[in-house]
């Protein structure tokens, strides 16, 4: 659905769009006047009334202003003479780039433009980057001279020049002295109901079902506007995220596909997807996500257009979940006081110690000095908060680097819309206290942090009443975040998960599993002693880990940059 490969002259063409194209997309916007040609391709919600809108400016600002979901665009500009190439707004499904004979070749995906380019050196500051942050921090791709166009930014081509283009700063959309939530709530709730609606398309759609908030209100809004919904969930089986979903979509009669990570998919479809997952995200995530993928392929058989609950938490909720998500590391560098205390904390860290010793040293005076430019430290970003710092990079890098591996992914089956990161509802979400960036700094006061979750309550119970009155996997329903009584409860709750200590046991999505399971794949991967520390790889058939899971993930990849064959256990089941 996303897959394209294109080459862009440095003077502008007088050829139409189209025949830039070595791979072609399917076009879901394809138009073009006297002055313009325009082509969209992926999800582009309301492109269609973008070109029809006789008052109109076809440029990039405008379009991505204008034109909802996740997408990319070309816009000619005949009468001016200039060429322009990007993506939606924060950039979720990537652009590659490289210099070919000229060109500028530009691709969805790194390996396969490095194939195309006759580029197979591996980045050595990608890897360095992806074993300390678990994914890229910056633009580089794993592979040298191929580049990954910036968040919220266009190409632009003219008078034989090409160069990149800034068009939002996430800066700009916070605000200096936010509505207070507890005035905030009506208007708040009907323009979460209203942007919806815009989602919903006129067939059949998915709608992710957790045990979550972020879904249950989706699921609520949808119940509101009337579509038709099939709700879906995966996971484990005896998982919150599967029975949670299963126990209240029975007692509200909504229609419920549940996709069972058990035996069958360990066996027969975590390898092979998890190796998938990894190429299609051009060596920016590890197998350990491939089961985005294999739920992708079962339930494009249903429809080819979900709706998510992807980016709510971060967005009405103060950032407070280290992990795959946010590293420790990237913790370190917007707590720490300084820089030299961050790099200290890094260099110290058991991820800086999986590298081969002495192996990266130039590249990591070369990101020591990258880091600088990052908001924590930057002084163009003085003015904000050290929590309004972090959202800048958790909205410009985490947003895309993270969740766009998983979204870069599904796209290849089924469209992915996800109406919390909606520009006009997040304009109005950030003019409120509600929002997550107006909280402090890894806020861990749960009196502080459960107005982050008010507003879906607030939401469901004006939806769908129904739904608020069922129970969540945090062990309380909706609707008692909106009385005394019930926030004690939360409170109470929040005690005793604190007093608890994490069951490692714990496999929600049989990564562990399928990890043990496939050990005798994993030990053969060749991981290279240049780059990697053999000793903590004797063990990599047993031993799972995050820093083991990303290192080996990071062999096949690089395995796949160089064009070296990648062992592949072929599956019939593959495919789903």
């Amino acid at each position: 659905m996303t897959d394209f490969l294109l080459e862009i002259p440095s003077a502008v063409p007088d050829s139409g769009l189209k025949q830039l194209f070595v791979k072609s997309p399917p076009f879901v916007v394809d138009y073009s006047d006297s002055v313009h040609e325009l082509v969209m391709w992926g999800d582009p919600v309301g492109g269609d009334e973008f070109v029809t809108d006789q008052d109109v400016v076809i440029d990039p600002v405008s379009l991505i202003s204008r034109v909802r979901g996740h997408y990319y665009f070309l816009i000619l500009n005949r009468k001016e003479r200039e060429l322009f190439a990007g993506n939606s707004l924060f950039s979720i499904l990537p652009i590659y780039y490289c210099e070919k004979e000229g060109e500028v070749v530009l691709s969805g995906n790194a390996l396969e433009l490095g194939r195309y380019a006759g580029l197979d050196t591996v980045s050595r500051r990608f890897v360095l980057e992806t074993v300390l942050f678990n994914y890229p921090l910056f633009n580089h791709s794993i592979i040298e001279r191929i580049n990954l166009l910036p968040s919220n930014s266009h190409m632009e081509v003219r008078q034989g020049s090409v160069k990149l283009v800034r068009h939002t700063a996430t800066e700009d959309l916070f605000s200096a002295d936010p509505l207070p939530w507890r005035r905030a709530g009506e208007s708040v709730n009907a323009a979460f109901l209203d942007t919806v609606k815009k989602y919903i398309p006129a067939g059949k759609y998915l709608n992710a079902f957790t045990g979550g908030l972020d879904s249950r209100t989706l699921v609520a809004a949808g119940m509101a506007a009337g579509g038709d919904m099939l709700c879906f969930s995966f996971g484990a089986p005896g998982s919150k995220d599967v029975e949670i979903p299963d126990l209240v979509t029975g007692e509200a009669g909504l229609p419920y596909l549940k996709i069972l990570l058990d035996d069958d998919y360990v066996r027969m479809g975590s390898l092979d997807n998890g190796i998938e997952f990894i190429l299609n995200a051009s060596g920016t995530a590890s197998f350990v996500r491939g089961h985005y993928l294999y739920a992708a392929k079962i339930l494009k058989r249903h429809s080819d257009c979900m709706i998510t609950g992807n980016f709510g938490s971060e967005l009405f909720r103060a950032a407070n979940v280290r992990g795959v998500t946010l590293s420790p590391n990237l913790v370190s560098l917007f707590s720490s006081n300084s820089a030299d205390e961050a790099f200290e904390v890094i260099r110290g860290s058991s991820q800086f110690s999986s590298l081969a010793k002495g192996a990266f040293d130039e590249e990591w005076d070369q990101l020591k000095q990258s880091l600088l430019t990052l908001p924590c430290f930057n002084r163009n970003y003085r003015e904000l908060t050290r929590n309004e710092r972090f959202y800048v990079f958790i909205f410009e890098e985490v947003f895309r680097k993270y969740f766009g591996a998983e979204m870069v992914n599904q796209y290849i089956h089924l469209k992915n819309r996800t109406p919390f990161l909606d520009a006009e509802f997040m304009k109005i979400i950030l003019g409120t206290g509600y929002a997550g960036v107006y909280s402090e700094f890894f806020e861990k006061n749960p009196f502080k942090r459960y107005k982050g979750q008010v507003l879906y309550a607030q939401i469901i119970r004006e939806a769908a009443p129904q739904l608020g009155k069922m129970i969540t996997d945090k062990g309380y329903c909706p609707d008692d975040l909106l009385t005394l009584a019930g926030r004690l409860k939360v409170v109470r709750g929040y005690v005793r998960k604190k007093s608890r200590p994490l069951d490692p046991a714990t496999d929600l999505f049989s990564v562990g599993r399928a990890f043990r399971h496939n050990a005798e794949f994993f030990r053969k991967v060749f991981v290279r002693p240049g780059f990697f520390n053999q000793e903590i790889m004797a063990d990599s058939g047993q031993v799972a880990n995050s820093t083991l899971y990303t290192i080996l993930s990071l062999s096949i990849a690089m395995a796949a940059a160089e064009d070296r064959e990648i062992p592949l256990r072929r599956n019939p089941k593959n495919d789903i």
